[in-house]
């Protein structure tokens, strides 16, 4: 989601940070080019217990923002001319799932924003059946008046904690993606070795978990080698503009090589209306973080979970603080 900041009338692009401070990602660096604040309609403006938001409107071209401290992150941005498309490079990349698993039946949006990467999978497969998940209920609400969110049997979104929604959960899904921010970080309940397990928990044989993570920051090591302890596999595509790596996390015995990757996009290119193709080759298996990096465990014990969440969800906003141990 996120990707550029307004300030002072100018814009200056941060969805590549973003994207590092979480467990997963949202943030592509390619909108369109800069434009007067002005010349941008205010739509609403509505405020939650976890959230300022601010959806407008220029032209075709409409936004949702969280405010935090007077400065605007875009969450979610959405050309209406062609909602059917992926136009950040960030969600473009996180279509990498599917080249680790081609066929997915059930997916799992934690995140949902303005619905830009579920909308586009409910349009592309009809097979699929939607869980989008978000804690703010305005969000929810904003999202399907301004973003055209669907109210469908099979696609459905859900208010709530997404690492509850997980833990709650009583059927597995194959697809899980992963995009929450409170403000502008993710609660740290979300970036444990305790709720990957959680997730792991909750995939099909063959199930993929998708995190989009920004290769530069603090973060990135402790993220990756949180991930990796975890999951039996893991495969990184980096961005075209390279600053981003997408993570694909398989609970699968027997991992994928690099000419099955191949064939599976192959077999689905013509669900994608970008090169997904070219997205394999951007395929690496090199180590870009240090391994002596401390792993992310949660700081509470197992039976707090749902106040735990709370008091993250309440709390990390800006500067979050993210113990490692």
């Amino acid at each position: 989601m996120s990707a550029r900041v307004r300030r002072q009338g100018g814009w200056t692009r941060r969805g590549c940070l973003r994207a590092g401070l979480g467990f997963a990602g949202l943030a592509g660096c390619g909108w369109p080019r800069r434009a007067d604040a002005a010349e941008e309609k205010l739509l609403e403006q509505a405020t939650s217990e976890y959230n300022e938001i601010v959806v407008t409107e220029r032209g075709s071209i409409r936004t949702m923002y969280f405010v935090v401290d007077g400065t605007r992150f875009i969450e979610s941005r959405t050309d209406m001319d062609h909602s059917n498309s992926l136009d950040l490079d960030y969600s473009r990349t996180m279509m990498a799932g599917f080249l680790v698993n081609p066929a997915p039946k059930r997916f799992m949006m934690m995140g949902l924003g303005g619905g830009q990467i579920s909308n586009y999978l409910f349009d592309r497969f009809p097979e699929l059946e939607i869980d989008a998940v978000d804690i703010d209920p305005e969000v929810v609400r904003l999202a399907h008046k301004y973003f055209d969110v669907p109210k469908h049997p099979r696609y459905r979104t859900h208010v709530g904690d997404g690492r509850l929604f997980i833990e709650n959960a009583k059927q597995p899904w194959d697809l899980i993606m992963l995009d929450a921010f409170r403000g502008v970080f993710v609660p740290f309940h979300l970036k444990t070795r305790e709720a990957y397990a959680a997730c792991l928990a909750k995939l099909n044989p063959g199930g993929v978990v998708v995190a989009n993570l920004h290769n530069l920051t603090r973060m990135y090591p402790h993220d990756r080698e949180t991930l990796a302890n975890v999951f039996p596999h893991c495969y990184s595509f980096v961005s075209e503009s390279g600053n981003q790596t997408t993570f694909v996390a398989s609970g699968s015995p027997k991992r994928v090589n690099t000419y099955a990757l191949r064939q599976n996009a192959r077999a689905v290119a013509d669900r994608f209306d970008f090169d997904i193709l070219g997205l394999s080759a951007r395929y690496y298996m090199r180590t870009d973080w240090d391994p002596d990096s401390s792993v992310l465990t949660d700081d509470f014990n197992p039976a707090e979970l749902e106040s735990a969440a709370q008091r993250h969800n309440t709390t990390c906003i800006a500067g979050c603080a993210y113990p490692a141990q």
